[in-house]
Formats: structure tokens, sequence, C-alpha cells
């Protein structure tokens, strides 16, 4: 399919054309099977043979551990170029596989038996924890309940969860990573969702299984900045303050799936004996589609400001500064509304036929409503801390929402 629109910006460093290449390569299968993984509610397994065989699955996993290692904007335009086709597929390469760089950044023993396992290299994460429990045992801890929203887990080698660290007591506040072999779960089939279903986000049960300290990493551990104490060649991955990076991973899905709907629209109405009357003679049509396709260039700009700001602090091996950290916040916020807007408008202007679901703009609409509810782009959070910033002289309150 002819992708209309695209000939913008993109990030003028990081960005290695060779690996984001791999992702055109598949762009047709992985459109076909979008609607199979809609309707399974799980990416096909073909689909997850092909990321691991192109290495999409370790784009940003350490070198040491035999990944890619490239940069930040390498994962975020393979994950928006796959979205254009399937944004189940874009989330798995942008979400899930930013988190072999946080695989690479747990405790020596658990890094290495992570990276050691057979099979594809997929590391899945349960975000918010449901009742589960860590609890503290002899030589290690145990895991207990339910945790959720573990995209990838019916592929994944291990499930990352996190909670607080029972040898600190729940007022010290401090918590811990834990990766859990995924044999050691039970998955529960509870995706049943309006939109990214081919995600697999399912929720997963532990049932008082033990994990041995050597493998416990505290959350700061990992996620702070580690200083350039490594080899010289170690890349900014691996060093700089990891949050800003995980939290703005959603912006290439999100963007891609937009681009995807707008190219859909666009061969819709330009198909002989598609939708008539011609969009030429109708001004309302020609005004929504032209503002449909401004308002993702614009988000198109944003998206090439938010991976050069990321990639230059990385590059010079530093963390934002707490201006730069409320703009990446607040950009990526509207970003996806930009996204919504144009989208939403575009189902307005193919009205009923839009809303088919077979139809691939409905599957994109339907995507994308789910990708901006997630609060890592929730405008709210992002205007209060980038208005704290700005009235406060350069200096966001205690407590106040971040990247």
């Amino acid at each position: 399919m002819t992708v209309t629109g695209f000939g913008v910006p993109r990030p003028a460093s990081g960005l290695d054309a060779e690996v984001v290449a791999r992702v055109d390569g598949f762009a047709d299968v992985w459109r076909e099977r979008a609607a199979v993984a809609e309707r399974d509610r799980v990416l096909p397994a073909e689909s997850i043979a092909e990321l691991a065989s192109a290495g999409l699955l370790e784009i940003v996993a350490p070198a040491g551990f035999g990944g890619l290692g490239r940069d930040w904007p390498t994962l975020a335009e393979a994950a928006r170029r796959a979205a254009r086709s399937c944004a189940s597929t874009g989330w798995i390469i942008g979400v899930v596989g930013a988190h072999a760089a946080l695989a690479g950044r747990l405790s020596p023993d658990a890094a290495e038996e992570l990276f050691a396992t057979p099979g594809p290299r997929l590391f899945a994460t349960a975000s918010v924890a449901a009742g589960g429990r860590i609890t503290e045992a002899d030589g290690g801890v145990r895991l207990s309940g339910r945790w959720r929203f573990s995209s990838g887990v019916d592929h994944a080698g291990w499930i990352v969860v996190h909670g607080p660290d029972p040898a600190g007591g729940a007022e010290s506040g401090r918590r811990l990573l834990v990766p859990v072999d995924r044999d050691l779960v039970t998955v529960q089939d509870d995706w049943h969702v309006s939109g990214m279903a081919g995600t697999g986000s399912r929720s997963i049960l532990l049932d008082e299984v033990f994990i041995p300290r050597s493998r416990l990493t505290p959350f700061n551990a990992c996620f702070d900045g580690r200083g350039h104490d490594g080899p010289a060649d170690r890349h900014y991955l691996e060093e700089a303050p990891l949050h800003p990076y995980l939290t703005t991973t959603a912006v290439g899905p999100i963007l891609g799936c937009a681009e995807g709907a707008l190219s859909a629209v666009t061969a819709s109405l330009s198909q002989p004996g598609g939708a008539s009357p011609r969009p030429a003679a109708r001004p309302l049509a020609q005004d929504r589609l032209a503002e449909s396709s401004a308002d993702i260039a614009c988000a198109q700009h944003l998206f090439v400001a938010l991976c050069s700001t990321l990639h230059t602090a990385g590059v010079q091996r530093r963390g934002l500064s707490p201006q730069e950290r409320a703009t990446v916040h607040r950009d990526r916020a509207h970003l996806a509304r930009l996204c919504v807007r144009s989208v939403g408008r575009l189902v307005e202007l193919l009205g009923t036929a839009g809303h088919f679901t077979a139809h691939t703009l409905s599957r994109h609409w339907r995507d994308l409503q789910f990708m901006a509810a997630h609060r890592d782009v929730n405008w709210e959070r992002a205007a209060a801390n980038y208005t704290a910033v700005l009235l406060g002289g350069g200096r966001a309150p205690a407590g106040s929402p971040d990247v």
C-alpha cells in the first residue's frame, strides 16, 4: 500500500535506517494479519518469529548480551512504521521491546539469566499490582496474587513485576523489580478489550513463587542514572536515567497508527467507484482530510523533537533538565491528542462505512483511542507538570507528575 503524506522530517541522528527498513519488509504481511491478531487477542506466532529473526525484539538490548544496542530513535521509528500496518505489532516492538534495555540494567545475575534463556528474547512486564504481594522469605522473596497489563505475555520468556520491598517496610517507599520465569506464572484469559487486543496484555497469577535475592533489583538502581563508569563504548541506555525513555515508548505506535488510518482513508477515497461523490466535489470532505493531514504532520514534528531531545541527552550522558522533562511530557501527550483528533475527523468523514469492524480505519480508530488512554500520554498530568515548571521558574514542586 502506498503511504501518503509521510515525506516528513526524521530524527537527524540516532536512526539506523537498515534496522527500520526490516520493518518495512514485513509491512504487508503484518497488515494482513492485523485482523487475526485482534480476533485472537494475541499476535500470531508467525509475527513473533519474524520479529525475533529480524532482531526487532532486541533493538535496544545491550550489545554485551547479544542485542543490537541501537539508539532510542531507532526503536521509536521501528514501532511507528510497524503500527501503520498493525498497532499491536508496533506496541510489541516499541513498548515491550524497550524492556530489553530494562533487562540489561537488572542485577548481574538476573540480566545474565534473562538473556541466556532460549527462544525469542521477549521480556514482558506486569505493570499494575491487583492484589499482588511481595513478602520476605529466607534468601529471597515470595510472590503471590495478581498483576495486570502484561503485554506480550503469551510469547514471553520472563515477566518483570514490581512492588514494595518487604525488607524496607511499606513506609520506606523502596520498590523492587522482580523477574519471574514465564513457566512459573498462570496467565489469565481476561484481555477482552475494544482496542489493542493483539497485544495480549493479560493478567498473571502467582502462587507463593520463590525468587532468590540475587535476582532482585532495587527500582532506583535500575532507573536512575548510573554514571559513565563502565566500558567506553557502553550505550547510553545502559547509563542514562531510564524513566523518560520507557515512558515515551508509546509515541511511535500512536503516531504510526494515525498514519495508517490516514493512508487507509486516502486509499478508500481514491479508489475508482469508491466513496461518492469524489472528494474534489465535496468541500467538507476536502476540509476534513486536509485538517487531519495537517494534525498528523504536526504530530510528526513533535515525534522528531521527542526523539532528538532524548537522543541528545543520552549521547551527552546526562539526565533531562526539569524543563526538558516537562516538555517531553507535554509533547508526547499533545502528539496523542493530535492523532486522536485527526483520526476522529477521518471517521466522521467516512460516516457509517468507517464503523464496520472489518474496515481498516475502524481498527486503527479502536486501537488509537485505547493507546491514548495510557497514563504516559495523559494530557491533564502533562499540563499540570508543564505549567508547574513554567510558572515555578524551572522547578517542579515536590510530588508533581513527572516523566
